[in-house]
C-alpha cells in the first residue's frame, strides 16, 4: 500500500466527521430573504424560521427589472438579470453580517432579454439564458474575479430564433450544463471546461421534449443521478436518468389534480428538489398551485403526493431554504411571499402565518444563510 494511499485513507474518517458539522453550521446562520422583480429595488428581509415572519433589511438598486437572482456556493456575491431588450447583469457583494448589497459592476448578458442566470459549482463563471422570444435566444458564460466582478462573456452559443431558453444550470459535479428551451421544445446538453469558461456541446446535443411542451426550469436531486424538467405549455414535470452528462427521459406527469381541465392563463413555472432528496416541488401559474411528489430515491420516479393552493397567487417563482423545513413562494399577482413549513414525514405544506407584502410583481425568491451579527 502506498504513502499516499494511507494518508487517504487516514483522512476519511475526519472527513465524514466534518460534513454533518458544515451542514449544521448552514442551518445555524441567520436566513437571509432576497426579492427581486418587474420593478428596480431588490428587497431584503430577516427571515424567523421558527415563525416565517420576515422583517424588511433594506434594499438595493438592481437595475431595470432584477427578475431573476442566484449568488455565488459561498455566498460572498449576488447577481441579478436586467430582464429587458439590452440584457444586463448586475453583481453585488453581500454583507456578511447584515445582507446589504453593494453594487459591484454590472456587464452584458450578451442576449436579448435574460430569463435566468445561475452560478457554477466552483463560482467562478457566471451563466445566463437570454429568452429572447422571437429574437435569436442565446446563452452566455462570464467570467466571475475573486471580488465578485463581472467581466465580458468568455462564451456566447446561439440557438436561433424561437428556441427561447430559459433556463441554465449545471449539475453538482460542476462538469456539465442544461438549457431547458420552451421554444425547441428541448433541453440543450454541454460540457463546462471549467478552467476556461467554454461549452462544449454534448453527445447527443439536445434531448427533445414532447411537442408543445415548453421546457422551462430544472432541478438535480442530491444524489445526481436523477434531474427533473418543468414543462410550461404542457403543464408536466418530466423525470430523468442523469449519467455522465447525458438525460435520458423516464416518466411525465402532469402537474395539475386528475381531472381538471387547464384554464388557457395556466402554466407551469419553477421546479425544486427538497435538499433530503425525498420529495419535488413545482409552481404553476393560473391554478395558483405548488405540486409536491415523493421520490424514488432508486428509480427517480415520481409520486404524486397533493397540491397546496392556499395564499398562492400566479407562484412564478419559490425557494427552499437550506435546512430544507421551509418553502417560500414570491406571489407575482398579489405582490406577497408566502412561508411555508415541510412537513418532514410527509413533504406536505403548511402555511406560517399570513404572506407578507413585498412591493409589485415579485418574480424571484430566495433564502440565503449568513453568519449574521
Amino acid at each position: 500500500m502506498t504513502a499516499s494511499l494511507h494518508l487517504l485513507l487516514a483522512l476519511l474518517p475526519l472527513l465524514a466527521a466534518k460534513a454533518p458539522a458544515a451542514r449544521k453550521a448552514v442551518e445555524k446562520g441567520v436566513p437571509f430573504v432576497y426579492v427581486g422583480g418587474f420593478r428596480p429595488e431588490i428587497s431584503i428581509f430577516r427571515l424567523d424560521a421558527a415563525t416565517g415572519a420576515l422583517t424588511p433589511a433594506g434594499s438595493a438598486d438592481g437595475g431595470k427589472d432584477p427578475a431573476f437572482l442566484a449568488w455565488e456556493p459561498r455566498g460572498r456575491f449576488l447577481f441579478a438579470v436586467n430582464a429587458v431588450p439590452e440584457g444586463r447583469v448586475v453583481a453585488f457583494a453581500v454583507d456578511q453580517k447584515t445582507g446589504a448589497l453593494a453594487r459591484l459592476n454590472d456587464a452584458s448578458s450578451a442576449g436579448v432579454g435574460p430569463a435566468h442566470l445561475s452560478v457554477d459549482p466552483s463560482g467562478r463563471w457566471l451563466m445566463v439564458a437570454n429568452y429572447a422570444d422571437t429574437k435569436p435566444g442565446t446563452i452566455a458564460v462570464l467570467p466571475i474575479d475573486a471580488g465578485g466582478h463581472l467581466g465580458a462573456a468568455v462564451y456566447t452559443h446561439d440557438f436561433g430564433p424561437g428556441t427561447m431558453p430559459h433556463s441554465i444550470r449545471a449539475d453538482h459535479s460542476g462538469r456539465f450544463v442544461f438549457v431547458p428551451c420552451k421554444g425547441g421544445p428541448y433541453v440543450a446538453e454541454f460540457a463546462l471546461d471549467q478552467s476556461s469558461g467554454q461549452l462544449t456541446a454534448g453527445t447527443p446535443e439536445r434531448v427533445a421534449a414532447a411537442p408543445k411542451a415548453g421546457p422551462r426550469h430544472l432541478d438535480f436531486h442530491p444524489g445526481g443521478k436523477f434531474a427533473y424538467v418543468i414543462n410550461e405549455l404542457a403543464l408536466t414535470m418530466a423525470a430523468y436518468r442523469l449519467d455522465g452528462g447525458q438525460l435520458t427521459e423516464i416518466q411525465t406527469l402532469s402537474t395539475l389534480p386528475a381531472g381538471l381541465t387547464p384554464a388557457k392563463d395556466f402554466s407551469g413555472a419553477d421546479v425544486h428538489v427538497h435538499p433530503s432528496g425525498k420529495w419535488l416541488y413545482g409552481s404553476t401559474r393560473g391554478h395558483n398551485s405548488i405540486v409536491i411528489y415523493a421520490i424514488d430515491a432508486t428509480t427517480g420516479k415520481l409520486t404524486l403526493v397533493g397540491h397546496e393552493t392556499r395564499t398562492i397567487d400566479k407562484p412564478r417563482n419559490f425557494h427552499l431554504d437550506p435546512s430544507g423545513k421551509l418553502l417560500l413562494v414570491a406571489n407575482q399577482n398579489a405582490g406577497t411571499v408566502t412561508v411555508f413549513r415541510i412537513d418532514q414525514a410527509t413533504g406536505k405544506l403548511e402555511p406560517l402565518g399570513a404572506p407578507t407584502p413585498v412591493g409589485a410583481k415579485p418574480s424571484f425568491v430566495g433564502v440565503l444563510m449568513l453568519p449574521g451579527k
